[in-house]
């Protein structure tokens, strides 16, 4: 069963890692942020998600990490939504296509790290090389989620 929510790619969380085609032409609004390092992860969610926000989201926000997350990398967070904006500073462009290796993690963001090891051995162990990127869909808003009850779906992109 499919969600009608962009970016929600099923109902269900992805308890294995599962190969998936992801939607063409999923419209969104961006903002990047190059070279940061994992500390600067809660400063720009926490400054930037609202001001995308304002651009009338029409599913759950997401970010693109690009580069070696465990050193410098490119992030680009954003929201699907249903026409592009005109606000200063957001982006428009469109959602990844293509295949991706998805499984999801439930619970809070401090147990990512092992998630995304998880994902990356099975996606290592099927033969699969240095993705071109990683993205996060936060399919439950932690504004109204208990910490315990969040799912994130993580995707590597092959």
């Amino acid at each position: 069963m499919t969600s009608s929510l962009p970016l929600i790619l099923r109902e269900e969380p992805f308890f294995e890692a599962t190969e998936v085609s992801l939607p063409d032409a999923v419209r969104v609004v961006t903002m990047e942020f190059p070279e940061v390092r994992m500390d600067d992860l809660p400063e720009i969610f926490d400054g930037h998600f609202h001001l995308l926000a304002q651009a009338r989201p029409i599913g759950p926000g997401f970010a693109v990490y690009e580069g070696d997350v465990t050193d410098e990398f490119d992030v680009t967070i954003g929201f699907p939504v249903a026409e592009p904006t005109d606000l200063e500073g957001i982006d428009n462009g469109t959602f990844p296509t293509g295949r991706a290796l998805v499984m999801s993690h439930l619970g809070g963001f401090d147990g990512l790290g092992s998630a995304w090891e998880l994902l990356m051995e099975t996606h290592f162990a099927k033969g699969g090389a240095v993705p071109r990127a990683v993205v996060e869909i936060y399919v439950t808003d932690p504004s109204v989620v208990a910490h315990d009850d969040l799912r994130t779906d993580l995707l590597v992109l092959l």
